[in-house]
């Protein structure tokens, strides 16, 4: 196992690394004046970022149907729609009903600095001490010493989360 510990703690830090630097790069090149998306700072007729921004299109755009259907059948587990109920025109359906509330919500949204800033604040944060602590709890069967410190964490991330989605409102 202390292989594979080495792989996971040697790829989270050259990619904690490489965001730190990125974003630094790009907030001490722009300052306060950093826009939410940093390739909005760049001028238009710079041809690398005109490249970036295509790339950035074409990721969206081939990731938006894998993480539309996880989206479609989250809703569906969330209202306990069983599986052998689930048939093409109830997928056609909340298909249609998803993209339509999507469309209409992002067509009222532009500044993309706040939808990151919210959706890390809330997801981001659940993601990475809220849910693990949960599904740790989970799986004990008699509390822990552990399960203290998971409990601490869930809370410090529900209370980070609360405060980053305040202060990306203000």
């Amino acid at each position: 196992m202390s292989r594979f510990h080495q792989v996971i703690a040697w790829s989270f830090g050259t990619s904690i690394s490489l965001y730190g630097i990125i974003t630094a790069l790009g907030f001490l090149t722009f300052g306060t004046a950093s826009n939410g998306l940093i390739l909005n700072n760049y001028s238009t007729q710079d041809l690398l970022m005109s490249l970036s921004r295509v790339a950035v299109a074409v990721s969206i755009t081939c990731s938006y149907p894998l993480i539309f259907v996880g989206t479609r059948d989250g809703v569906l587990d969330l209202f306990r729609v069983p599986q052998d109920k689930r048939s093409n025109g109830l997928l056609n359906k909340i298909t249609l009903g998803l993209l339509a509330a999507i469309t209409v919500v992002s067509s009222q949204l532009t500044d993309l600095g706040l939808v990151a800033s919210v959706g890390g604040a809330t997801f981001g944060t659940a993601l990475v001490f809220v849910y693990p602590a949960i599904m740790f709890l989970k799986q004990q069967e008699k509390p822990t010493k552990e399960s203290l410190v998971c409990k601490v964490i869930a809370a410090l991330g529900v209370v980070m989360g609360a405060i980053g989605t305040k202060l990306s409102f203000s």
